[in-house]
């Protein structure tokens, strides 16, 4: 007859039952098609139960007999070395036992050391929320894309969040630089309609330029865009990711949701991909946190709490100067923008915005404005509009006049260099004019000065005396020294006291200081006399 058993269960409860009515190991393990030890096994573990108890918990297992290791005589000596070096690798542990005997493999070596040195567990972050509007989150990631035009190229992630909605604002650029990082504010800040009233940040130098006693100080420059927006930053602990924990892990959905699985043509693509992707999948899709769409959460309760716009927004413009080149043309980022003639070796202010080039006089009237090329395309703009069909004069006369506004030494020092370098004369004018851009026009008139005593009529003489004699600057200092200028004719005129004023004040103060303390003193004795006078007539 063959017995049908559907569990392990079932065939302990009917041998148990079965050797109750009388049923014997042997013919209990016939009937069944099992071993006697097996039916011996299952009923003595049913009546352990019933004397000594069972746990469900824990269930009770025979002890293995340990077996003997090769690592067995140096536990000694790895637990010193894992007590003096916590994070020694098992690479040199093993070449310190292998030094001392042992002639086992790495493997258990390994085995060993997860039982003898544990991982420590993480310390578990809780998770804050914030109400809304009140927070926003920033930070960047860099990524290697592989361009259909242009090959590898590695470009860098903004990404922007609202800490109550999640709600993610992110753009690619090639440049990281604090232009880029407010632009990309003003992109986000727009993209939301509004400001949240602080933001966490990295201690990246564009946000923090340092670190002193525990706090942080901020970029000035970065303050006061951000203030324009009312909002706070707040820099986060160097080494706290966790922080910044609602920006850092949607990396991970950018990178997985937006650039897997799809190829790109260049950057402007990819940008407008992103932007597609922002609209049609990560505003939309259900964010495991919150467990809502963030649009869908934005809309009902953060819009309305965030900061209003301003109604002129940040100028968000790279200034530099420049020396006009004797061709009339400025650099910027290695392209060449064309400037009239007559502004040929001036100091002028470069104003750039992302999409144009504005440039000023040094009286600050605008000149001229072009469209702004790529950063390090190396091209030149067509100067014919500017210009004009007058072509390039190397000679003398185009830098005459800058030259002769030097100063008075500078008419005498051209005569002398046309005497003596009468076909060339103006190649040394405009050696001589570019040291504008290291050195204080003074300096450039003084050492021309020079040379004349010396009868010195080249540039190479003028540039010899300026390394000795004058100190080089930036073309920013010059700009702050002109601002310093402007300022003093701006502020009211100080005129400082003479002393004999600060001697007359003091002096009087001296004095009435001294009659006051001679009447209280006058004033403390009358009390003693009195006393003293009611003392005598007491013991008359």
């Amino acid at each position: 007859m063959t017995v049908i058993i559907h569990s392990r269960k079932e065939l302990e409860r009917l041998l148990v039952t079965m050797n109750s009515e009388g049923w014997s190991i042997r013919k209990l393990a016939g009937h069944f098609s099992i071993s006697r030890n097996m039916v011996r096994r299952i009923l003595r573990k049913h009546a352990a139960a019933r004397d000594q108890g069972h746990d469900v918990v824990r269930r009770q297992r025979k002890q293995a007999t340990p077996r003997h290791s090769k690592l067995d005589p140096f536990i000694g000596r790895i637990r010193e070395l894992l007590k003096d070096f916590p994070k020694i690798t098992a690479q040199r542990v093993y070449e310190e036992i292998t030094a001392a005997g042992y002639d086992g493999g790495i493997s258990i070596l390994q085995e060993r050391l997860r039982l003898l040195r544990p991982t420590p567990k993480k310390t578990p972050v809780i998770r804050f929320e914030t109400a809304p509007g009140l927070q926003g989150q920033m930070d960047w990631s860099p990524y290697t894309i592989n361009f259909l035009r242009g090959g590898k190229t590695t470009i860098n992630c903004f990404s922007y969040i609202l800490g109550f909605s999640r709600r993610q604002y992110i753009d690619f650029t090639r440049r990281r630089d604090f232009f880029t990082l407010i632009r990309r504010h003003q992109d986000s800040f727009f993209h939301f309609n509004g400001s949240p009233r602080q933001c966490l940040y990295d201690s990246e130098k564009t946000v923090v330029l340092r670190w002193e006693a525990g706090m942080p100080v901020y970029n000035p420059s970065f303050a006061a865009f951000i203030t324009h927006y009312q909002c706070k930053p707040v820099a986060c602990m160097r080494g706290r990711a966790q922080t910044k924990g609602k920006i850092e892990r949607p990396f991970q959905y950018v990178e997985h949701n937006l650039l897997g699985g799809r190829k790109f043509q260049d950057l402007d693509d990819l940008r407008n991909c992103a932007r597609w992707w922002l609209q049609n999948r990560s505003d939309t899709h259900k964010h495991d946190t919150t467990g809502r769409p963030p649009l869908e959460l934005f809309l009902e309760e953060e819009q309305e709490a965030l900061i209003t716009l301003p109604r002129c927004p940040y100028d968000a413009s790279e200034v530099a100067l420049r020396v006009c080149s004797i061709e009339g043309y400025l650099e910027f980022e290695t392209n060449r923008y064309p400037v009239p003639f007559e502004h040929v070796t001036d100091i002028l202010t470069l104003k750039a915005t992302e999409q144009e080039i504005f440039i000023y006089s040094p009286e600050l009237a605008l000149i001229v404005r072009h469209e702004r090329l790529p950063a390090g395309a190396v091209i030149t703009l067509d100067a014919t509009g500017i210009h004009g069909a007058q072509a390039v004069r190397y000679g003398l006369e185009p830098v005459r006049d800058q030259f002769l506004s030097m100063g008075d030494a500078a008419e005498s020092f051209l005569r002398g260099l046309v005497q003596k370098h009468p076909k060339n004369a103006g190649f040394h004018i405009r050696a001589i004019l570019r040291q504008k851009e290291f050195y204080h026009c003074d300096e450039i008139h003084g050492a021309i000065l020079h040379a004349c005593r010396y009868h010195a009529y080249d540039h190479q003489a003028v540039e010899r005396i300026l390394k000795i004699k004058a100190k080089p600057r930036t073309l920013e200092s010059h700009r702050n020294e002109r601002a310093a200028e402007n300022l003093r004719k701006t502020l009211p005129p100080v005129y400082q006291r003479s002393l004999q004023e600060y001697s007359s004040l003091l002096g009087g103060n001296r004095h009435e200081t001294s009659t006051s303390n001679g009447q209280h003193a006058a004033d403390s004795k009358q009390p003693e006399n009195s006393q003293t006078q009611y003392n005598s007539d007491d013991s008359g």
